[in-house]
């Protein structure tokens, strides 16, 4: 617990400088004065005036905010203070100033992923066909009958391929068209033709879609092998052993772990036949599955039957590559930039209800992820940050009022109707602002407190 309140407040507290600091700096830039710059909300704890400027700590750290001269619609300004006054300065400065904080948020993104792949370099699957799921799609070529376990795939089209994302990519791309796939097999070296076809599968947000496939995989198939057999659990009680390789269920072949998953999942608590042979010995058992909580593909907490069991490790084959500082500044942006795109299709999904809104998670939900990560190690501490400092830029400029979102809203309708909304205009709209930031806010606590008392 104190790991997690510690790694939460590291975590927010780097996210809130670098926000702030991006509307500081640029508010300086423009000439504006700043009253305040300060990491949280509520009475100063501890601080420093320097010059104009109290940089401050303040007593609820949910957040921060730089007080510049003249920033209250319709507030007084006095007379010496005129040209240091943000609304005194152009709609373009302003724009710049509200948009330098969640610009920041993503430029924190960029140099964290940018300072990862320096240090640790990119891990890649390895184009090695370890599963081979259908051979309908390959065409005889130079006497092989198609791809085999252990294949390396070196080229498609007599072009050269670094890793199984090459080869995704490439399958997919082809729309269908037959492809010739260079591969070594042990110290000799063939072709094969294959003709990718559409096969059902599953996005990140467990959707069913359809893209091209060539039936074969890079990892391995989980056989349904019994790894580890949990306490006080249906399996055990069943007498279910470590090592046990479960053949059959209710009669129905089961060929790797996740069809035998599927079937207990989909049970609805009935009673199962479950056939296992262990050694030379096959033993049949009856179980009855139980509800347990679990997570889907994207973190949603759901409930599904489950026996009590893992499987045995299976590890892909992976590479690391290393990658200069250019290359490593290129890849922080993709990666900033694939991140935001899905995160934003995440937002989406919610609106449509594809997507529970019980996944948005607030302060409860980042402290016990923090300290998780934490635990995992700084590496993984340090990319959940930028993960963060991404939903925070994205956050910060939706268009609702009291957010930079809702002031850059404001500016731009000022600098197409060449002059600023009036002041009662604003004003309503901020109060709209703070009711929907307080129900959100509810709203999210209350996901918080079920999540951790009630799931």
């Amino acid at each position: 617990m104190t790991q997690s309140i510690f790694a939460f407040i590291i975590v927010l507290g780097i996210l809130i400088f670098v926000h702030e600091l991006g509307h500081f700096i640029v508010a300086r830039l423009c000439g504006v004065g700043v009253d305040k710059f300060s990491l949280g909300f509520g009475p100063r704890l501890v601080g420093k005036k320097i010059g104009r400027t109290d940089y401050r700590i303040s007593a609820i750290p949910l957040g921060g905010y730089v007080k510049m001269v003249g920033d209250e619609p319709g507030g007084e300004i006095e007379p010496d203070d005129l040209a240091i006054a943000f609304d005194n300065k152009s709609v373009w400065k302003r724009i710049l100033i509200v948009a330098a904080g969640p610009f920041s948020n993503f430029l924190l993104a960029v140099f964290i992923f940018q300072v990862l792949y320096l240090v640790h370099g990119i891990d890649h699957l390895k184009p090695v066909v370890e599963e081979i799921q259908t051979e309908k799609t390959l065409i005889t070529s130079q006497g092989v009958e198609g791809f085999q376990k252990g294949d390396i795939i070196v080229a498609i089209d007599g072009e050269s391929v670094k890793s199984w994302d090459d080869v995704v990519q490439r399958v997919d791309a082809s729309e269908g068209r037959t492809l010739a796939f260079t591969v070594k097999r042990g110290n000799s070296g063939y072709v094969i033709n294959v003709t990718p076809q559409l096969e059902k599968s599953q996005n990140l947000f467990g959707e069913e879609i359809q893209k091209y496939g060539i039936g074969v995989s890079p990892i391995p198939a989980i056989k349904p092998i019994i790894g580890e057999v949990r306490k006080n659990t249906p399996a055990q009680r069943a007498g279910l052993h470590a090592g046990d390789l479960i053949i059959a269920i209710d009669g129905t072949a089961v060929k790797n772990w996740k069809e035998m998953a599927g079937i207990i999942s989909a049970c609805n608590g009935r009673k199962l036949e479950i056939e296992v042979q262990r050694d030379e010995e096959r033993i049949s058992t009856v179980i009855t599955p139980e509800l347990h909580p679990d997570t889907n593909n994207i973190g949603e907490k759901i409930k599904r039957y489950m026996i009590g069991i893992t499987a045995v490790n299976v590890t892909p084959q992976i590479f690391t590559e290393r990658l200069n500082p250019l290359q490593a500044a290129v890849e922080g942006v993709l990666r900033t930039y694939e991140i935001t795109e899905l995160t934003i299709l995440s937002i989406v999904k919610i609106f449509q209800n594809k997507i529970s809104a019980k996944t948005i998670g607030g302060p409860i939900m980042i402290a016990e992820m923090a300290g998780q990560r934490a635990k995992e190690g700084v590496l993984s501490f340090v990319f959940f940050i930028a993960l963060l400092s991404v939903n925070l830029g994205l956050i910060n400029l939706f268009p609702v009022p009291v957010l930079d979102g809702g002031h850059l809203l404001f500016f731009t309708i000022e600098s197409l109707k060449g002059s600023p909304l009036s002041t009662k205009a604003r004003e309503i709209s901020q109060q709209a602002g703070v009711f929907v930031l307080l129900a959100l806010m509810i709203f999210i606590f209350y996901n918080d407190i079920m999540r951790v008392f009630f799931s």
